[in-house]
């Protein structure tokens, strides 16, 4: 199986839900030709944004299914994976390549802590067992396990992962892991407060939960940084700290879902055990919408 050649900004969206929390496929689609008609270079759903724990198993393909019917082979679509254990991936991934993703991105197995030695090992059998390109998305703040620079670079030889979502905040450790992969590797940020940083150590695009939001502009400011215009891209993603702050004041996908239904994307609220966003944070996210609105950032 080829391995994907992934650049550019891809969309980790929310997942749409009615009121008794089904999959809302109407909204569902509607939110995805918005994405691939604003230039999204890929989509991924389900993962951490996408509610995949609150999720039936049956939503969780249906909605992957949905993503791969809409992208029609435009683009790529990279099911998120965040299952704690082996067999129980296996068969996530296995129905999420039956449903047509084109690769997956697969968490760091959490609950027990593995060795660098038992991560490595888990993605080979892994990467082996669904035969389908594997995305390692490495993000300690929720797996609490860090998978060492040496240990990613290891998995990239052993032909278990082609690239990286990195929701790492240790810059020295995006930068060793940058430093010991190939050139080929294909690392994405997952930090939209970091992006700035990682595009000039090297990143490709990212997967940022931001995105969904504002596609055409972060589109622009992935075009920005690839021109290498450092400074323009800097304080353009500066113009959305306040949107930002407000977006990861509390557990996403929360707040984002708050600001989808503001530019007339209602995705339902959030699923249990997730709450929606305070007030508090609702009154920040229109006043920063409110704001953008205004710069001519965001539509009317």
């Amino acid at each position: 199986m080829s391995v994907l050649h992934l650049h550019g900004i891809l969309p980790p969206f929310p997942t749409p839900v009615t009121a008794d929390g089904r999959v809302d496929d109407k909204a569902l689609r509607k939110m995805l030709h918005m994405l691939i008609d604003a230039g999204a270079h890929g989509l991924v759903p389900i993962g951490g944004t996408g509610e995949y724990t609150a999720l039936s198993p049956q939503d969780r393909e249906r909605v992957v299914a949905i993503t791969v019917e809409v992208a029609e082979g435009r683009i790529p679509v990279i099911a998120g994976m965040v299952s704690p254990g082996f067999a129980e991936s296996v068969t996530a991934g296995k129905a999420f390549k039956a449903a047509g993703a084109d690769g997956l991105l697969a968490v760091t197995p959490f609950y027990v802590s593995p060795t660098q030695g038992g991560i490595r090992e888990y993605f080979r059998a892994y990467r082996e067992a669904v035969d389908v390109p594997i995305l390692f998305y490495d993000v300690p703040y929720r797996t609490r396990i860090v998978t060492e620079a040496q240990t990613i670079a290891d998995m990239e030889a052993d032909g278990s992962i082609f690239g990286m979502k990195a929701c790492n905040t240790d810059m020295a450790h995006f930068n060793q892991v940058m430093n010991l992969t190939s050139p080929d590797f294909q690392m994405l940020s997952g930090e939209d407060l970091l992006y700035p940083a990682h595009a000039a150590l090297g990143a490709r695009g990212g997967i940022l939960a931001s995105s969904p939001l504002l596609p055409h502009y972060w589109l622009k400011l992935y075009e920005t940084f690839k021109a290498g215009e450092l400074d323009a891209g800097i304080a353009a993603q500066r113009r959305l700290l306040p949107l930002l702050d407000a977006l990861f004041a509390e557990a996403n996908p929360g707040p984002l879902k708050a600001a989808m239904k503001m530019i007339d994307q209602d995705c339902g609220d959030v699923l249990s055990p997730l709450q929606a966003p305070s007030a508090a944070t609702v009154e920040r996210l229109h006043r920063a919408i409110g704001e953008l609105r205004s710069a001519g950032v965001l539509a009317a």
